[in-house]
């Protein structure tokens, strides 16, 4: 069987991080970030891991080429060699141009397209339970009680700090510049799969169903 690789492409918000580990799940595929790749590498003691690891601290945006270079190395690995579903990668037109030339596999895109609005929302509206991690909205889903966790009664319910507007915005800016030209590269390269990101679970769902029976 050819190797499979489900690139998982949208903005902050758009939900594709719960949305891929479900089509991980169907497609008996494992699920994989940048995030984790990157927390993987860092724990080993070696060169790679030590520049990685002077980005991470210091919150700096790891450069592409060493990116492409981890990336390449994990998804030639045997944990990966049947494919995976990969949400955070590529970032770029460079990571995108790189991915093609240097893994040989059969790639989907799924775009989770939604808009800016609806974005900002769940994520400036987000906050969580600190007890129990049940998240909730401000916006529009909010516990029965306000201010009380619906799960398990806490009264902790707090805001991410990096879940500000302003924080939200940038990460948008940052995504279009960056990120959504690859929406036009993956059009016309591979198998792409457009999903109404901003419709209800169940309506995201059933387009996923879909998109399963094709790739």
């Amino acid at each position: 069987m050819r190797k499979k690789i489900i690139l998982l492409i949208g903005p902050p918000g758009s939900g594709k991080g719960t949305q891929g580990k479900l089509l991980a799940e169907k497609l008996m595929l494992p699920h994989i970030s940048t995030g984790d790749i990157f927390r993987k590498i860092a724990i080993n003691n070696t060169d790679e891991s030590r520049i990685l690891h002077k980005y991470m601290d210091s919150g700096k945006l790891v450069p592409s080429e060493l990116v492409n270079r981890i990336v390449k190395q994990v998804l030639l690995s045997d944990d990966y060699k049947n494919g995976c579903v990969l949400d955070g990668y590529p970032r770029n037109l460079e990571q995108a141009e790189y991915l093609g030339k240097n893994v040989e596999a059969e790639i989907s895109c799924v775009f989770f397209n939604v808009v800016d609005e609806v974005a900002i929302k769940r994520i400036a509206g987000r906050y969580s339970c600190e007890i129990c991690g049940n998240i909730y909205n401000k916006y529009y889903d909010n516990p029965t009680i306000e201010g009380v966790c619906d799960n398990c009664g806490s009264t902790e319910l707090i805001f991410r700090s990096d879940d500000d507007e302003k924080t939200v915005l940038s990460r948008m800016e940052e995504y279009k510049k960056e990120t959504l030209p690859l929406i036009e590269y993956y059009k016309h390269k591979e198998k792409f799969f457009n999903v109404n990101a901003a419709a209800k679970k169940e309506e995201v769902k059933a387009e996923i169903d879909l998109i399963i029976k094709t790739i």
